[in-house]
């Protein structure tokens, strides 16, 4: 069977049966009595199982997303300083982490951050003034 064909029938079993999966494992089920009640090859049991084991998840290609790349401190900090004065932009808000964490954290993960707490950041008006 060639590493494609494998691969697909991986990614068909749903989640909750890949639960069912694992969890059947941990009773001391043999992997044909799990084939049994899940309906799956013992091959697929055994891969999902083998990840379980090894990478503590079920799916085949890692996490389901990037980490993020503040922390919950720096998400509590950017919170902060938004409510403590609305003016402020998130450029600046970038920069006072940058130089407090000695880490670059860009303008749109702050806006994010600050859209996922119910906020929103100003975002500054580039343009020339008028004479």
């Amino acid at each position: 069977m060639s590493r494609r064909k494998q691969r697909s029938a991986f990614d068909k079993v749903s989640e909750f049966n890949k639960g069912r999966i694992v969890a059947y494992r941990d009773c001391g089920l043999t992997f044909s009595e799990i084939g049994s009640r899940v309906g799956r090859n013992q091959t697929t049991e055994m891969r999902i199982c083998d990840s379980w084991m090894q990478e503590g998840t079920t799916d085949p290609y890692g996490l389901s997303h990037p980490p993020q790349c503040t922390t919950l401190r720096e998400g509590r900090q950017i919170v902060r300083m938004e409510v403590m004065d609305r003016s402020v932009t998130s450029r600046t808000v970038g920069q006072h982490i940058e130089s407090v964490t000695h880490h670059l954290v860009s303008a749109r993960t702050i806006r994010r951050r600050l859209q996922q707490s119910g906020l929103s950041a100003r975002r500054p008006l580039l343009g020339l003034p008028l004479t």
